[in-house]
This record gives structure tokens, C-alpha cells and sequence, in this order.
């Protein structure tokens, strides 16, 4: 691109500027003169280019740009390269949401996408890549996915595709729809081009993730394509990077393969073992440059961790140990990290940790690396080899540690103390000593989950309670009492103070002053535990209840509420005369139910995935194998060289028919996307199966049976009642054509507000002609929820397969019921919502058939309909409608809901106002009625 001298200009005067001042001064000068340019309707594509290229470098310093969005549109218009590509460099940073130009960028990019200049269409989708508009993303993605299986797509275009397709999954992970497309993308990974097979490598490791099953049959590619690169010796020089063939793309494969189990094939497992093995033996040589050794040992270490996870050659396993202890004390800190991460994904897989163990000397003065991330890697390692056997060792040496040890480390050593040390405890003392050791040394750094564990763990244990107990005395008797060991001490002491009450110097009275020694310098939260334990005193020692009901005295007027109100509680429960309330409200507290750990819980949420998922977990072998068991199946062993190359030419010869339908699917696939079908240049009767099953969609939001989906092939039908917050839908599947429909496949997504099971157990494989099948689907509404649940039907019709995606009519209006009030409360209560401040929600719309009496019955049907109960008199214009009604949720609540219809006849307007105590829920309700509207 040739350079622009006003561009050139106006860069340097801002770098000239010697304050914000002068900087912000000319900037306001600069945005006034484009303002004035960009009136001028003469107005060349350069200067308008140029002045573009200034919006974009100001948005670049944090200045706000809130104009310029039409003449970036129509530099995305132009026919010369350079223009467009600045046109969508500034949509990609100007561009927002609900944007006024989002609708022609749009329809620039589609028309972008088939241009037969490969240029340009990777001009489109790298915009498409950086353009955060989720509406985008669900209309874009299958032209994408036509140019990346397009057989008449270049290498550099497909390459392209895939990678946007990455970058579109990754950030709109639902609005992709990428289980209709996932197994399409596999056979790419046999592509004669390395370049396209690797951005497919990225794609297809991203869609393993989430669609397994979908994506099986990539491990079989994957084996094939490394046996060429890493035995066969098969690549172009282009992609050798210091001796080594394609690292990068050797390396994906060897990922990809960790999110599948061995193969049960024993050719394809036979070749995986000897690929690693190939892997291993090279690594022998020392590579004597840097950047060999790195691609090297990159491949090497992922090549490790392949065979770990699979399994199949204890050998192997033993050879990869080996391996690793001596990359452990190597020099270089990265081999040393690496080493030490693969070594504790060895440990949380070998069968024995014998050949782990022989270098934990090494593992625990890695402890002391200058790295920070080398010493967290090796508490890893040492977290995840302990056992029975070495469990004492670890945690006094993790202990030791700790107290020197930095603040970003000391949290997650002091949950994995904890963690080992219930596991691994085989006396009680030993527990309930390192545990208080332990909040002492790193009370600051941790959360209230393991004082909480602490206390579980005793209440379950009794012959925990009584050592426990004298433990928790001498804390409190100590000089220096951590906050977090004063609560364990204040609790077990409350609960089983009694056990020690008859031993020498732990008599109630010395209970009772070593917790008021403590008390007043502790937190708030501290303190509240603390005065339920005088309660629970006041229960276990009467002769000390005096003293008690003056600690209590004493709080009943301090500033926290908390404090007041437990201390005022507490001593009318002392002072009531009464034998039986006291014994009964401070009882015993009963051993906790069995769960999961908090700890656990809390360790896990740490371990951040990046975009690819670790396949594994710190923490041994049995919390890896509940892991694995959830794996996907086994990789089919049955297909032969020959299957997998028939395969890929399959992929690089899908026809253009194919591609259409894959289109035509996508737009008519819901009801309620018009606007879509409109941009994807549909016939006129494809157009109208849109509007068609629009009309169905808004027909459901009030009645409570009809037709959904009405297509050659198939007819879907809807049977739905409620009873708020729940309700059972019924789908009833027809088979209109004269061959059966085999392969059949329902799927329900929702959003997690909104709860969907299955009642039926079984879906029906297939259905014969003119036959009919149906399914029940139990809803619960459990949160407030704005996007209606997508049904998901696959089939097979006379070999050709066949995906429809629907809309579900199920949203927040379904799960309101009516309510009836008397008629001079309903304006009371409007004005009342009014005046709190909640936004309504309010539309006009066109109603030109509200024309006769008939018209205006059946308004009043969709409003009762709807769940509102019908308030007649309530308002002073009769011809008006209001209604009534409450929205239910199982763990939300209840939200009241008023609505006002106000037609108007003669003018054919009609406005509609729906107030409610959510905004959400009245947001949704007048989307429900302005579709209702526009259908009739």
C-alpha cells in the first residue's frame, strides 16, 4: 500500500505534542476537519481512505470514534483491494453490537465470501475473525465452512477458513452450531497440504473437546498422517524447521490424540507404539543447536505425555520415567519445568510410583528453584506422587516450605496439605497436629474451606474428638493464636469441650477465659463463632453459666448487627426457664454427609484450562481414572489405509449440490430467523417455508398445541402444558414421505436458566411412511431466561442425511400463571412499579385487521393465552385489555407482571406495555406478542 502524506502528517504532529493537552487539542481539530470531508459528496475513495486510516490510528490512542461507520461500509464496497482492506480493518475495530451498519457489513462480507479473488475472501475472513458480533457469527459460519470444503477453494483460502472457524468456536461456542459440521472437518487432517492440515489440526483439537463422538475418526488420521511425517520420512523441505520435520504439526497430532483412547485396532496401535518410539530414540541424539533441540524436545515431551495417557506398553512407561528423571536435573530451566510436568502427569497415571519416587530427593530441592514456576511445577509433582508410604516426608517438607515460600504459592500449598494430609493420615494426632500447624503458617493465605474441612472431618471422627480437643486448648493458651486456629479451637471446644472438662487445668472455667483472652483480638466472623461456643457453655457447664451470660452481656450492644443479634439471642436462651429448649437448640452438632471435599472442589477450579483442555489432573491415579472412564469410545480399529484416503477425497470432492443444501438447511433450519433467510438470497419458496414456520412459532406462544415445522419430509408437532415453574413438552415427529426415515436423533440445548429432560427413554431409530412417533421432555424454569431452547432432529432419508434445528416455543411467558385482583388495584399497582423505577417494556405496532369484533376477541385470547388473567373494568378506555399475571421460578422466585394493550382501530396501531418486577421477564413477553402480531 502506498503511503498517504496527510496520514504521514498528521502522525507526526501528534508525536510532536509535548502534553495530553496539545495532543488531545489537535485531535479534536483533526476530527472536525474529517467531519466536514465526509459531507462532501464528491468526496474521492482515497481521501476517504486516508481519513478512514486517521479514525483508526485516534481509536488505536483510546480515543472515542463515534462516527465514520458509513464511510468504512462503503470502503468495503470498493472494487480496489487496498480501499477494502481498510475499510475492514475499521469495522473490525469501530464496529458494535446492534451497530446501524451491522446489517451492510453483513451483506459485504456474504457477497466477500464467494468472490472468485481468494484475496478478497480472506480479506472477508479475517474481518469475520475479528468482528465480536455473536449475529454475525450464527449467520457467517456456514458460508465459512462451504469455503473451507469447497473443492474449488485454494490451499491458502481453506487455511484461512479453518482458522476462522477456530476463532468463531472459541468465542461463540453455541452460536457455531458446530456439531452439524464437526465430522466434515476431520478428513482434512489427511490433506496432501501441511498447511491446510495444520490449521485443520487446530480446529478439529478444539471440536475433539466438545463433540467427541462426532470427531472419532480423527485419531485414525492422525496416526496416518504422523507415520509419513515421523517414519516415512514424507514432507516437503518447505516445513523442516532445524532438522525437523513439521514441529508443529507433530506436535498438534500428538495433542489431539490425548482426547481419544488407545486404539482397538491392533495395526493402528502397533503403529502409534512404534511412532513414539521412533519419537524417543531420536531424542537420544543431543541436538547441538538451540532451536533443534527446543522442536526436539518439544515433540519429545508431548510424544511423553501420548503415552502416558495411553497406556499400552508399561516398557514404554518405564523408559519415559528414566527419561524424565533426567530432565529433571537438567540445566535448562524450561527442560527442567517440562520435566517435571510431564513427570506428575506420569504419576497420576503409572501403576506404581516406584520409578518416581527414586528421584524425589531431586523433586523436593526443586522446591528451592530460582523460578517461580519451576517450584510450583514441583509441588505439583510432589502432590501428585505422595502416598501412605512417603505422605510424612511430603508434608513436613511442604510445611518447611511454606513458611519461606512466596504468596502466590502459599494458598495452593496449603489446600494440597491439607488435601493430602485426610488423605494420606494414619494417626489422629498426626492429623490434628499438622492441621492446626498448618492454619497457623498460612492461615492468611487460604480460605475458610479448611478451617470448615477441619471441623468435618473431627465431627465425623470420635476418636479424633478427644486429642482435638486438648490440641484446641493449648492453641488458645498459646501467645500467638491464628485467627483461622482460634475458630477451629472455638468450635471443637463449644462441641466437646466436655471430654476434657475432668483433666487438670482444662476445667470449663479455664475453657471459658482462654477463649475471652483471645476474643478481642480477633475479626468480627471470628468472634461470632466464638460467642456461640459461650452459648453452647452456658448448655455444657451450668456451674459456669454466670460468666457466660456476662460475655454475652457484654455483646448485646455491640455495633455489628451480627454480634448484637447472636449475643442477645444467646442470652435469652440462658436466662429462659425452661429444661428442655436449652439441650435442645444448642444439641450436639451430627456428623456431616459424606461429599466431595471443598477442598477438592477449590483445587480444581485453580487449575485453569487454556484454549486446549488438559487431559488430566494433578492428584494420583484414582482421581485420573474417574476421569478417563468419561472419555469418548474407542477409536474404530476396522478402516484401512485405503478407507481413510477414500475419505479425504471425499472431503476435497464435496459437490456443489452438497454446499447448497448445507446453505439452504441453515436458513430454513428455524422458524423465527426471517431476517437471515432474507440475507442468504432464498427463492421465493423457500421464502415462504420461512414465513411459514414463523407463523407456527408465534401461533405456539399461546396455545398450547400445533404444528411447529411443516417440511417435505418431515412435520413436527408440539403438545405443551405447564404448571409454573415446571411443564412437559410433547414432540411428535411424522414422517410425510413415501421411504423411511432412519438414523433419528433428538437433541434439546437450552440455557442454563431453564432445565430440560427427556421423559421418554428411548428415541425411535426410524419411521415408516405416513407413521408417527413421539418424545416428552420435562422442563423446570429454575432462573429468569431470555433465549429459547433450540430442538435439534437429525435423520436419514434414502441415504442422504439430513439436519433441522428448530426453536422451541418455550420462554419466560410460559411459566406465568393468572392472577386475579380487585379492578381498582390494577392502576394502584402500575403506578406503584412506575415509581420504583423498573423499566418497561413498550412497543407500537401495525394491527391493521383490528378491524371487527372478531379481531378484537382474539386479542383478547393471545393476552389470556399468555398466562395473564383478564381484569375487565380496570381501565377507563372499555376498548383496552390489561391482565394479571405472576412469573414463577424454582430458585429465582416470583415476579408480578402487569400488561396494557391500548388499540387503536382507526389509526391500525396498537400499543403494548408490560411492567414487571424483572425487566427481563417483560422484555421476553413483549418479544412474544410483537411476533404474535407480525404473524397474523
Amino acid at each position: 500500500m502506498a503511503p498517504m502524506k496527510g496520514l504521514t502528517v498528521f502522525i507526526a504532529d501528534l508525536r510532536k505534542c509535548r502534553s495530553n493537552e496539545e495532543e488531545e487539542r489537535r485531535v479534536n481539530k483533526e476530527l472536525a476537519n474529517i467531519r466536514t470531508k465526509f459531507k462532501d459528496p464528491n468526496l474521492s475513495g482515497y481521501n476517504r481512505k486516508k481519513y478512514v486510516c486517521k479514525l483508526i490510528y485516534m481509536s488505536l490512542l483510546g480515543y472515542d470514534i463515534n462516527f465514520g461507520h458509513r464511510e468504512a461500509v462503503e470502503l468495503i464496497s470498493s472494487s480496489k483491494y487496498s480501499e477494502k482492506q481498510i475499510g475492514y480493518l475499521a469495522v473490525s475495530l469501530l464496529l458494535i453490537e446492534n451497530d446501524d451498519y451491522a446489517r451492510s457489513v453483513l451483506s459485504a462480507l456474504r457477497r466477500d465470501m464467494h468472490d472468485p479473488n481468494e484475496w478478497i475472501v480472506c480479506l472477508a475472513l479475517n474481518a469475520i475473525s475479528n468482528i465480536t458480533i455473536q449475529r454475525m457469527a450464527e449467520i457467517l459460519t456456514e458460508d465459512i465452512v462451504v469455503q473451507l470444503l469447497s473443492p474449488a477453494a485454494s490451499v491458502f483460502t481453506k487455511k484461512k477458513a479453518a482458522l476462522c472457524l477456530l476463532r468463531l468456536l472459541r468465542k461463540f461456542p453455541d452460536a457455531v452450531n458446530a456439531q452439524r459440521w464437526a465430522a466434515r472437518i476431520v478428513p482434512y487432517l489427511g490433506h496432501r497440504d501441511i498447511g491446510v492440515t495444520l490449521a485443520a489440526a487446530s480446529l478439529v483439537t478444539a471440536l475433539a473437546q466438545q463433540f467427541p463422538d462426532d470427531t472419532r475418526k480423527a485419531a485414525s488420521f492422525a496416526i496416518r498422517r504422523l507415520k509419513s511425517l515421523v517414519v516415512d520420512n514424507e514432507y516437503p523441505t518447505d516445513y523442516v524447521y532445524y532438522k525437523v520435520p513439521a514441529p508443529w504439526l507433530q506436535i498438534k497430532l500428538l495433542r489431539l490424540l490425548q482426547y481419544y483412547p488407545a486404539p482397538e485396532s491392533p495395526e493402528l496401535r502397533s503403529l502409534l507404539l512404534s511412532i513414539l518410539r521412533h519419537i524417543i530414540d531420536i531424542s537420544q541424539d543431543v541436538p547441538r543447536e538451540l532451536q533443534q533441540m527446543d522442536a526436539q524436545y518439544s515433540i519429545l515431551f508431548e510424544a511423553i505425555n501420548l503415552g502416558i495417557h495411553l497406556d499400552i506398553d508399561q516398557g514404554l512407561m518405564r523408559e519415559c520415567a528414566l527419561l524424565l528423571g533426567r530432565f529433571i536435573t537438567s540445566r535448562e530451566t524450561n527442560v527442567r519445568y517440562l520435566g517435571l510436568e510431564t513427570m506428575a502427569h506420569l504419576a497420576a497415571y503409572i501403576d506404581t510410583l516406584e520409578p518416581v519416587k527414586a528421584y524425589q530427593g531431586v523433586i523436593i530441592r526443586s522446591l528451592r528453584d530460582r523460578d517461580v514456576s519451576v517450584r510450583r511445577r514441583a509441588l505439583d509433582l510432589l502432590y501428585s506422587m505422595c502416598d501412605v508410604d512417603n505422605a510424612r516426608v511430603i508434608v513436613s517438607e511442604l510445611l518447611r516450605h511454606m513458611a519461606v515460600s512466596d504468596a502466590a504459592l502459599r494458598e495452593e500449598m496449603a489446600l494440597k496439605v491439607a488435601i493430602l494430609t485426610e488423605k494420606f493420615a494414619t494417626e489422629y494426632s498426626w492429623y490434628v497436629d499438622v492441621m492446626m500447624r498448618l492454619v497457623s503458617l498460612a492461615g492468611d493465605h487460604m480460605g475458610d474451606e479448611v478451617w470448615h474441612r477441619i471441623v468435618q472431618v473431627i465431627l465425623a471422627n470420635e476418636e479424633l474428638q478427644l486429642y482435638a480437643c486438648k490440641i484446641s486448648l493449648q492453641t488458645l493458651k498459646a501467645p500467638v493464636c491464628h485467627e483461622s486456629a482460634f475458630k477451629v479451637s472455638a468450635y471443637v471446644l463449644g462441641e466437646f469441650g466436655h471430654l476434657i472438662a475432668n483433666t487438670p487445668d482444662c476445667a470449663p472455667v479455664d475453657q471459658l477465659k482462654a477463649l475471652q483472652a483471645k476474643m478481642g483480638a480477633t475479626s468480627q466472623a471470628a468472634r461470632a463463632v466464638a460467642l456461640t461456643t459461650v452459648g453452647k457453655f452456658i448448655n455444657l457447664f451450668p456451674e459456669i453459666k454466670t460468666l457466660c451470660l456476662r460475655v454475652l452481656d457484654r455483646y448485646r450492644s455491640a455495633l455489628d448487627a451480627e454480634l448484637q443479634q447472636r449475643a442477645c439471642e444467646y442470652y435469652a436462651l440462658g436466662t429462659v426457664e425452661s429444661e428442655d429448649l436449652l439441650p435442645t437448640v444448642f444439641e450436639e452438632m451430627p456428623p456431616f454427609p459424606e461429599r466431595q471435599s471443598a477442598l477438592m472442589s477449590r483445587l480444581l477450579k485453580r487449575e485453569a484450562d487454556t484454549e486446549d483442555q488438559r487431559t488430566w489432573v494433578f492428584g494420583g491415579r484414582e482421581i485420573n481414572r474417574e476421569r478417563k472412564l468419561q472419555k469418548p469410545g474407542n477409536v474404530s480399529g476396522g478402516e484401512s489405509t485405503e478407507d481413510l484416503d477414500d475419505a479425504a477425497a471425499r472431503a476435497q470432492q464435496l459437490s456443489d449440490s452438497d454446499v447448497q443444501n448445507s446453505a439452504l438447511l441453515a436458513a430454513g433450519g428455524s422458524g423465527n430467523e426471517q431476517a437471515e433467510a432474507e440475507d442468504a438470497g432464498l427463492t421465493p419458496e423457500e421464502h415462504e417455508r420461512v414465513a411459514k414456520s414463523k407463523r407456527h412459532y408465534a401461533r405456539l406462544l399461546w396455545e398450547s398445541d400445533g404444528i411447529l415445522y411443516d417440511g417435505d419430509e418431515i412435520q413436527v408437532g408440539i403438545v405443551a402444558q405447564y404448571k409454573p415453574p415446571a411443564g412437559r413438552i410433547g414432540v411428535f415427529l411424522g414422517n410425510k414421505s413415501t421411504a423411511p426415515i432412519c438414523d433419528i436423533q433428538v437433541l434439546v440445548k437450552s440455557d442454563s436458566a431453564l432445565a430440560v429432560q427427556q421423559a421418554t427413554q428411548d428415541t425411535p431409530g426410524s419411521l415408516l411412511p405416513l407413521a408417527q412417533a413421539r418424545l416428552f421432555f420435562d422442563v423446570t424454569c429454575t432462573r429468569v431466561f431470555t433465549t429459547a431452547p433450540t430442538l435439534r432432529v437429525s435423520y436419514t432419508v434414502a441415504g442422504a442425511p439430513t439436519v433441522s434445528e428448530l426453536q422451541l416455543p418455550v420462554t419466560m411467558g410460559h411459566f406465568i400463571d393468572p392472577v386475579t385482583i380487585p379492578v381498582g388495584d390494577f392502576f394502584a399497582r402500575w403506578k406503584q412499579l412506575g415509581d420504583a423505577d423498573i423499566k418497561e417494556a413498550q412497543s407500537v405496532l401495525r394491527t391493521p385487521f383490528l378491524s371487527d369484533a372478531a379481531a378484537v376477541q382474539w386479542l383478547r385470547s393471545v393476552v389470556g393465552g399468555m398466562g395473564f388473567a383478564l381484569i375487565q373494568g380496570a381501565d377507563p378506555e372499555p376498548d383496552n385489555i390489561v391482565g394479571v399475571g405472576i412469573a414463577t421460578t424454582e430458585v429465582g422466585g416470583r415476579f408480578g407482571c402487569l400488561l396494557r394493550v391500548e388499540p387503536k382501530p382507526a389509526h391500525g396501531l396498537t400499543r403494548v406495555t408490560i411492567r414487571a418486577t424483572s425487566p427481563d421477564v417483560a422484555r421476553v413477553i413483549a418479544t412474544n406478542i410483537s411476533m404474535v402480531f407480525e404473524s397474523r
